[in-house]
């Protein structure tokens, strides 16, 4: 019950401060969303730091398909913040009732800041949670 009034408390706030930001990304071409302290799994070993869509600039979903325009990409910047090197951090990427579950693989070693880039799938992203942890030894965290 605590963890559902919670997480949806968080998507709350996350999906207000993404319309405050989207505001000002359709002057930019990007959809921005920083992240409230306290939004976030405490437990969790691995903590975004932010993440963020950028459309090309005058693009629209609908042109697409004009490869001048390019696709959507979902920039995601997080932190190993447990005490061993991760081997895998699985997100999930929520837009509606729309899920794209995105896995990065590698080795990111505690306390050095990741920053990737992906290619959403789904309409435009309104959360984003880790829900999945691997470590190098084996060893696993899940939300």
């Amino acid at each position: 019950m605590i963890r559902a009034a919670a997480r949806r408390r968080r998507t709350t706030i996350m999906t207000k401060q993404l319309l405050l930001s989207s505001l000002a990304a359709a002057v930019l071409g990007t959809t921005a969303a920083a992240l409230p302290a306290g939004a976030q799994d405490s437990s969790a070993p691995v903590s975004l730091v932010n993440w963020s869509v950028r459309t090309p600039i005058g693009g629209t979903y609908e042109s697409s398909l004009d490869p001048s325009y390019g696709p959507d990409t979902l920039e995601i910047s997080f932190v190993n913040r447990g005490q061993i090197a991760a081997s895998a951090v699985e997100f999930a990427v929520r837009s509606g009732n729309q899920v794209q579950t995105i896995v990065d693989r590698g080795t990111f070693a505690p306390g050095v800041e990741i920053a990737q880039e992906f290619e959403p799938t789904i309409g435009i992203p309104t959360t984003l949670d880790v829900e999945a942890v691997t470590f190098v030894d084996g060893t696993t965290w899940h939300a």
